[in-house]
């Protein structure tokens, strides 16, 4: 792990999980097991997202050890596949479907959300801002 700056992992990791995991679990278990179609679950789809480039966002910021890319991808796809596999544990417990085109798609979008992040985090770093 001297490659990776764990402190700051630990905070984009935290902020990803305080910002994208709530929305995520209100659409999966609330929004997504009902018969009614609610126009609820893009607007949280869009506050997981969110929440996943500030996460990766203050990783990358934190880091000090000059890879802000991938303090961000790590902080925030690391969140994503933690999160992901608990839901399909459940998913495959309860007996419930399992849609692999769903995972896909929502690990291509916290991927590129997480990519979005570090770079942010890479600008801010670079324009002299720095955490406290």
């Amino acid at each position: 792990m001297k490659d990776f700056d764990t402190l700051a992992l630990q905070q984009g990791a935290s902020v990803t999980a305080l910002f994208a995991v709530p929305p995520t679990l209100i659409a999966r278990f609330v929004i997504d097991n009902s018969q009614h179609p609610s126009g609820w679950a893009p607007f949280l789809s869009l506050l997981a997202i969110f929440g996943f480039i500030i996460g990766s966002g203050v990783a990358a910021w934190h880091q000090q050890l000059g890879r802000p890319l991938m303090h961000g991808l790590v902080a925030g796809v690391g969140v994503f596949v933690v999160v992901q596999s608990f839901f399909l544990i459940i998913r495959i417990a309860s007996g419930g479907e399992v849609r692999v085109s769903r995972i896909i798609t929502a690990f291509a979008l916290a991927l590129f959300a997480s990519i979005f992040g570090g770079v942010l985090g890479s600008l801010m770093q670079n324009s002299g801002v720095r955490p406290k």
